[in-house]
């Protein structure tokens, strides 16, 4: 029977993936920070963070897919010494579209709905729209292109940021990147059957509404870049991929008072930002993560 589910799920997801050969359907993780000190104070702070991701694309036919799925993510730290722990939540929508263009073009675009905030007084407050946009040119079996736009509103106003992604997997099939520029990157090389090891980095940019004494007057933004390195297997089920993590992040957990927003930032710039920071800005600080993925692997079907 889990045969045949697979070989369906196959067929399903045969146009929807790229020259990669898989597709992640589902990813969990969870990791923690050693002491994080404020900048200029001497108090300290723990940052734990919870992700996880679900992806499911339904074939309507050989050039359309439907793609659906959520993503759900938990932060805690303190925001201010001596304060007690912030907890910021981020629950976001996929409904969206894949379209196979042509032999070597296709595109994604899809809609991401989310609320974002500590959860407090729920309310249409705490609800943000994006989406993205990318168009993948498949060089080769082994080689492929994207391009395309993500754009959100946020509690701090418009964030757009452009997309460049390259695949590339070696002709022994031993060394793998996949870069989806600025914010995600992967690099791994494969010591046995089973067993990688790689490095990647992961960019966060986030905001939360903050609730105070039964109001939203503050927000968080969420800045930061994790750079790690990873031991990879995945002996235990051939499509469940266990990972330890290592590595160092950049903490930057911002609060501003709500109605102080900036005219719009990209990645690298914020355009009219005269904003006042009410907390202290967190130092970087090293963290270690577990995560598992279910990967289906196209290629090996």
């Amino acid at each position: 029977m889990m045969k045949k589910l697979l070989f369906i799920l196959f067929l399903l997801l045969s146009n929807f993936c790229n020259s990669q050969g898989f597709v992640d359907l589902f990813s969990i993780n969870y990791g923690k920070s050693a002491a994080t000190a404020s900048e200029n104070n001497s108090q300290t702070t723990t940052i734990t963070n919870f992700d996880t991701n679900l992806t499911l694309p339904i074939q309507l036919n050989e050039k359309y897919a439907i793609i659906t799925g959520g993503d759900f993510s938990y932060n805690t730290l303190q925001l201010f010494p001596d304060s007690d722990y912030n907890n910021l939540y981020l629950t976001r929508l996929k409904a969206g579209m894949n379209i196979i263009h042509s032999e070597n073009w296709s595109g994604t675009y899809i809609l991401l709905p989310k609320l974002s905030s500590d959860y407090i007084n729920l309310s249409m407050d705490d609800f943000y729209m994006g989406g993205v946009a990318v168009l993948k040119y498949k060089k080769s079996k082994n080689f492929s292109y994207k391009f395309g736009l993500y754009a959100s509103d946020e509690a701090f106003g418009l964030f757009i940021s452009p997309i460049i992604g390259l695949y590339y997997l070696s002709p022994n099939a031993r060394f793998e990147m996949n870069l989806y520029l600025p914010n995600d990157g992967d690099l791994n090389y494969r010591l046995a059957d089973k067993t990688k090891v790689g490095m990647d980095f992961v960019g966060r940019g986030k905001s939360f509404k903050l609730t105070t004494e039964g109001a939203g007057s503050t927000y968080v933004e969420n800045n930061s870049m994790e750079f790690s390195s990873y031991l990879q297997n995945n002996s235990l089920c051939k499509n469940v991929l266990l990972r330890l993590k290592a590595g160092f992040s950049t903490n930057s957990f911002e609060v501003y008072p709500i109605g102080q927003k900036i005219d719009f930032a990209t990645s690298l710039i914020k355009f009219g930002d005269n904003r006042t920071q009410l907390n202290t800005s967190l130092s970087s600080s090293p963290f270690v993560k577990i995560e598992a993925i279910y990967r289906l692997d196209i290629t090996s079907r």
